[in-house]
């Protein structure tokens, strides 16, 4: 009689060890949306770091299509930059920077508005106003970039934790 309780007891200490290792269901849709396959995994531990792995992986995706749409930005204000320019009579060299030209056409802008003719303060004014939506978006794209610094940093930061360097 003590066989059959020791082996129940076996068994059924087996089965709990099983089943402490078997996935949450949270935990395999999580595996499933991130395409891993949950069958692939034996633990839990297991899976919470695929699923952190696979997490950061796909931000540091998305950081980066991100920045390359920042860039791409970059270059249109440049060149809306360098219009204006053109506009303004700033002559732009071709290693001049946003800041460089945005700088220059201020000053023009300036100069008109110092001449005191009517018809010159009126087209820098239009000027100002377009200068001023280059500046604002050039601001806003230096803020998105720094986010995604920002953002790729912590994911660095969170892979030393998980790995434990």
């Amino acid at each position: 009689m003590s066989s059959i309780s020791s082996i129940s007891s076996t068994q059924s200490m087996a089965v709990s060890a099983y089943k402490s290792e078997e996935l949450s269901s949270s935990t395999k849709m999580k595996l499933e949306a991130l395409g891993i396959d949950p069958s692939s995994v034996t633990s839990e531990a297991q899976a919470q770091q695929l699923i952190a792995q696979a997490e950061a992986t796909k931000h540091q995706q998305n950081s980066q299509q991100q920045q390359q749409g920042g860039n791409s930005s970059e270059q249109q204000l440049i060149s809306e930059a360098k219009e204006l320019a053109a506009k303004v009579g700033v002559t732009v060299a071709s290693d001049d920077t946003l800041d460089d030209i945005t700088g220059n056409i201020a000053d023009k802008i300036q100069a008109m508005m110092d001449t005191g003719d009517p018809s010159k303060i009126k087209a820098a004014q239009e000027y100002q106003s377009q200068l001023a939506s280059i500046s604002d978006e050039a601001d806003s794209i230096t803020n998105t970039q720094q986010n995604i610094f920002n953002a790729m940093n912590m994911i660095s930061v969170s892979n030393k934790y998980a790995l434990g360097l």
